[in-house]
């Protein structure tokens, strides 16, 4: 039996470490779900890419103060 391109690239990805394939994981995860969108299906890619920054929340640096100026006549 011919030992296909997949089983070799298993092999391969049993040498990495935790963190390499957590990253591998993650970006398999991310081309496979664009690839899977519908291009024509606009609401889908949308949802899609909502859920691949769900876990990250949107947060808004404090400011800094600002600046005096003088007053307009």
């Amino acid at each position: 039996m011919a030992i296909s391109n997949l089983d070799v690239l298993i092999q391969q990805v049993k040498t990495l470490s935790p963190t390499e394939r957590l990253r591998l994981i993650e970006y398999v995860a991310v081309t496979l779900q664009s690839d899977l969108v519908d291009e024509e299906d606009w609401h889908s890619k949308l949802q899609a890419t909502y859920g691949i920054l769900a876990d990250e929340p949107v947060e808004r640096l404090p400011q800094p103060p600002l600046e005096e100026r003088d007053m307009l006549e």
